[in-house]
């Protein structure tokens, strides 16, 4: 079962909470609008200053449509308190290694995987790590104590290219490997001209698909869910290739698909490169595989979705990897999950291993259901807590209970976990076994909640 790490909850006193799982993110024009951007960005540079005594911000952007209008309007507030640093429209890992590198905190303009219409905001600390949970309620607090920004005066604003030392870096990191033949899918977004020029830089032969960059996502949902990459598992088995990788929207996030067109689970992703860094201990999510614990040679600490940067830190960084389904955080590169550096790990370890089969093969194998469906935020509390009790009704007592993030319940080495989405108004269903029966019991009783999210008696 792994650790399930328990520490005293964070306290917050406001009257307005903004910060979901990962982030602050809404549709646009209804919970993020530029004036919100420009308020918030003006407040996170007054926050640099007090905390880390810093003179500038970094700034930099998603694809999105949206995006570039709050990038204006965030720039607009940043540079009332502290020189802002523009880097223009580039990958999420790029803008935090650049934090990293230059010892400034950052703005990110960003709603990730979401579809189109959401937009949003993160921000990261001199480290190149996203605000602890802690630093997040304190800026929460002086947003809830805002009233103008006439104490500020206009700082200086500049441009940066960091886009190709960025790559640099890469291949600096990565040694070249036998080539393999990849076909890879960024959806149209942020990293859709970097991801394939890094897996170049290794000598892969490399084709893409939905890799000019458009706002829109025409190509596919920017979420590299295997119902969203159809086209990639295709065009892989037509091309011969073999492998294929798809990232998200703004390039935290990256999936596998082997040659025959097959989504490989992200637990077996992540389970490789943990074994790629021979980790000890490992910090990850509550909906992550048993798998993980299989593999690793000393602890797994799980925590909750989008808060795992919180614990390295509180942990002394000492962990060997922090991963999320879709998310991998290689310390020794930097405190934030990197997609591209992720997608390369990969293909190392497939290189180190000889070949994808073998690779895959050296981990266990799982039974998983994942699934989500909306609801509206009013039935959310109530409908969460009946699937929860009829779950217990229809699967007996369970084992052991965590509380930790959602309510996970176990038994014997299945279990079933139902949460609230951080980001939209959905609630999650993660499910996994070694019994192709027990997953299919769950997974009808699973559709039966998605009936229910539409009743009007909830």
């Amino acid at each position: 079962m792994g650790v399930y790490l328990k520490l005293a909850p964070e306290s917050f006193e406001g009257n307005m909470s903004v910060f979901g799982t990962a982030g602050v993110r809404g549709l646009f024009g209804r919970d993020v609008d530029p004036r919100f951007s420009m308020i918030l960005s003006y407040l996170f540079s007054k926050m640099s200053e007090a905390l880390w005594s810093s003179k500038t911000v970094s700034l930099g952007w998603d694809c999105r449509v949206t995006s570039y209008v709050l990038a204006e309007a965030s720039a607009s507030g940043a540079v009332e308190r502290t020189d802002v640093i523009i880097l223009g429209m580039v990958p999420y890992p790029v803008l935090a290694k650049y934090c990293e590198r230059g010892g400034c905190p950052g703005i990110y303009i960003t709603a990730s995987h979401n579809p189109p219409e959401y937009n949003g905001m993160k921000f990261f600390r001199p480290d190149g790590m996203e605000l602890t949970s802690e630093e997040q309620d304190h800026l929460e607090e002086m947003l809830n104590k805002f009233s103008d920004m006439q104490d500020g005066s206009a700082h200086d604003l500049r441009y940066d290219e960091f886009t190709r030392p960025y790559l640099e870096m890469l291949r600096e990191e990565m040694i070249e490997m036998d080539r393999l033949k990849v076909v890879c899918d960024p959806a149209n977004g942020a990293a859709s001209y970097i991801g394939p020029l890094a897996l170049c830089q290794l000598g892969c032969e490399v084709l893409s698909i939905n890799s000019h960059v458009d706002g829109f996502f025409p190509g596919r949902s920017p979420e590299p869910t295997e119902d969203n990459l159809t086209s990639l598992s295709k065009t892989v088995v037509r091309m011969r290739a073999d492998l294929g990788m798809a990232w998200d929207g703004d390039g935290d996030r990256f999936a596998v698909m082997d040659e025959r067109g097959t989504f490989i689970p992200q637990y077996k992703v992540s389970a490789a490169i943990a074994l790629l860094l021979k980790a000890r201990l490992v910090i990850t999510s509550v909906d992550m595989s048993n798998a993980l614990d299989d593999v690793v040679d000393g602890e797994v600490v799980r925590w909750r979705l989008g808060d795992l940067h919180t614990v390295y830190l509180k942990l002394g960084r000492q962990a060997d990897l922090v991963t999320e389904p879709w998310k991998i955080m290689d310390p020794r590169w930097g405190p934030f999950f990197d997609g591209i550096r992720g997608s390369l790990l990969f293909l190392k370890a497939i290189d180190e291993w000889g070949s994808l089969r073998d690779l895959m093969s050296s981990i266990p194998d799982y039974k998983q259901l994942r699934m989500s469906f909306y609801c509206d935020k009013d039935k959310q509390d109530r409908l969460h807590d009946r699937i929860v009790d009829i779950l217990r009704e229809e699967l007996g007592k369970p084992d052991d209970e965590s509380f930790l993030d959602g309510v996970k319940l176990f038994y014997g080495s299945s279990w079933v976990l139902v949460r609230k989405s951080g980001t939209e108004p959905k609630i999650r269903i993660y499910a996994e076994s070694k019994s192709d029966e027990w997953i299919y019991r769950v997974r009808k009783m699973a559709y039966r909640f998605a009936d229910l999210a539409t009743h009007r008696f909830w």
